[in-house]
C-alpha cells in the first residue's frame, strides 16, 4: 500500500494488498492529519444538493479523498478504522470517491460500499464478494465459546449494518449471497442494480450508471 499523495483536490489511497496494521496504521495516521487539517463544513456532502458526475470537476472548495482498490480484503479491525476516517472526513464536508480497479472482496468491499454516495465507481470486468469472513476464533476453555460466538455475530452484524446502509441489499439478498458457492460475487450489473456502486467505467471508455447502457457497446 503506497502513502497518500497529494493531489489537485485530495489524496489518493492505494490498496493493494492485504488489509492489515503492517499496512494501514501509517495510513490511518496520516489521513488522521489530513482530516484535522479540512475546515469545519457548515454542510456535510450528504446534504449538498449536486452530486458531480464522472465529466464534471469537482470545484476546489470541496476536499475530496480518492480510495484506489485492488484487494482481497483482510482485518476488518483494520477496515472499522478506515470506515471511521471516512465518516469524519464526510462530516467535515469532503467527499470519497471509491474506486474498484480490480477486485473489492471482503472487507475490500466493505470500503468499497462505503464511499461517498455517487462517487464510487468499478471497471466493467471487476467484481465486489460478499462473505462470512474468518473471525480467527481459538478457544482455551469452554466458557469462552459463549463470548467468542458474542464476537462473531457482532462482526456478522457490522457487515450487514455496512451493506444496508451503503446498497439497496436486503438482509436477505445479503443472505443469499453468503450461501452461495462462489461466495457471493457480485460483477458489475448487480453492482449497479443493488446500489453496490453508482458508476461502471467500460471497456470502451464510458462512465454508465445504469444496466442498459452497461450492455450497449461503443466504438
Amino acid at each position: 500500500m503506497a502513502n497518500p499523495e497529494n493531489t489537485m483536490n485530495g489524496n489518493n489511497v492505494y490498496l493493494l494488498t492485504q488489509i492489515n496494521p503492517e499496512t494501514t496504521n501509517g495510513l490511518v495516521m496520516q489521513l488522521t492529519q489530513w482530516v484535522n487539517a479540512l475546515p469545519i463544513a457548515k454542510k456535510t456532502v450528504n446534504k449538498h444538493t449536486k452530486i458531480y458526475t464522472p465529466y464534471e470537476v469537482i470545484p476546489d472548495n470541496i476536499p475530496v479523498l480518492n480510495v484506489w482498490i485492488n484487494s482481497c480484503g483482510g482485518s476488518f479491525l483494520q477496515t472499522a478504522a478506515l470506515l471511521n476516517m471516512f465518516h469524519i472526513a464526510s462530516a467535515r464536508g469532503a467527499i470519497v470517491q471509491t474506486y474498484n480497479i480490480g477486485r473489492a472482496a471482503s472487507c475490500a468491499s466493505m470500503i468499497a460500499v462505503s464511499g461517498t454516495k455517487g462517487y464510487r465507481y468499478m471497471g466493467q470486468d471487476n467484481f465486489n464478494l460478499i462473505h462470512y469472513g474468518n473471525t480467527r476464533i481459538e478457544i482455551n476453555h469452554p466458557e469462552e465459546i459463549v463470548f467468542k460466538f458474542k464476537d462473531f455475530d457482532k462482526h456478522l452484524n457490522d457487515m450487514y449494518n455496512i451493506y444496508q446502509t451503503n446498497t439497496k441489499l436486503t438482509k436477505e439478498q445479503i443472505n443469499n449471497y453468503l450461501k452461495t458457492e462462489d461466495e457471493g460475487q457480485l460483477f458489475a450489473d448487480d453492482c449497479l442494480t443493488y446500489g453496490v456502486c453508482d458508476w461502471v467505467i467500460t471497456n470502451d471508455g464510458r462512465f454508465v450508471n445504469n444496466v442498459a447502457e452497461l450492455k450497449t457497446k461503443q466504438r
